[in-house]
């Protein structure tokens, strides 16, 4: 009888150890799922929608650039890349001066502390990092390569400002550069992607950023993923112009650019 006794014991100890365990496991999504998860809604959500579709033929119509499945298919993820990475975008960055090299290390080291990010409205909105021109024109690039799109990389308008260029194709394959403003440094509070107020062809080559700023098993804090899938699904198919109006006000929630 003790001998049953103590048998029942250890059982109900190993138990609560195995539930207390469990309940500690880190939270936590890995780039990979972060990327196949935004690329399940750039293909169900984003590439049906008459609003990307209108967008796109406007693109098409300003800059002439092909309007094939494939040029369409990098649209999308392009815009979607853009308008979550942007400063006060749909992830919530802020923009400020960091002195930091041309790469998105930085962000994501600020991502790992993101354990409980506010968004669920404008008024409980807190930015979730903050980095300059250059941090956010590399994350987006990242980010957009990540997701398919080759032809992206840094484009400096000026000596001290950094945005990003697509590099598309028009109806014979010559190469159409547009701008991918990741900030509203030096152009106006309406400016967007595929804003003619930098000149592209100051820079000779736009060299397409390769580098792996993280790689596809890092481990990005539970919470914060799904905040970036939410929001990229929730507001990734509306308007450039609702989008750009919400960028704006985040802005100056937040003291971004």
């Amino acid at each position: 009888m003790k001998f049953y006794v103590v048998i029942c014991c250890m059982f109900f100890l190993l138990c609560g150890f195995s539930a207390q365990t469990s309940n500690h496991t880190p939270d936590f999504v890995t780039f990979r799922q972060l990327i196949m998860e935004l690329e399940k809604i750039a293909q169900n959500n984003l590439e049906p929608s008459k609003i990307l579709q209108s967008e796109f033929a406007k693109l098409q119509k300003t800059h002439g650039i092909a309007g094939d499945k494939k040029n369409y298919r990098d649209f999308v993820r392009v815009r979607l890349a853009f308008e979550a990475t942007r400063d006060s975008g749909l992830w919530q960055i802020r923009w400020t001066i960091t002195d930091n090299e041309p790469n998105s290390d930085a962000i994501w080291h600020q991502w790992q502390k993101q354990t409980a990010p506010q968004f669920k409205s404008e008024e409980n909105a807190e930015a979730t990092a903050i980095a300059e021109c250059d941090e956010l024109s590399a994350l987006f690039a990242f980010t957009a390569r990540s997701l398919g799109v080759k032809k992206v990389g840094l484009f400096w308008p000026a000596w001290n400002h950094t945005v990003a260029v697509w590099t598309s194709m028009d109806k014979r394959g010559k190469p159409v550069r547009i701008v991918v403003p990741t900030s509203q440094i030096f152009i106006d509070a309406n400016a967007t992607l595929g804003t003619k107020e930098f000149d592209t062809g100051k820079q000779k080559n736009i060299y397409d950023y390769s580098r792996k700023d993280v790689i596809p098993t890092y481990k990005i804090p539970g919470p914060l993923a799904r905040m970036m899938i939410t929001q990229a699904k929730k507001l990734g198919g509306k308007s450039a112009v609702y989008l750009q109006a919400r960028r704006n006000r985040l802005s100056k929630k937040f003291g971004g650019s």
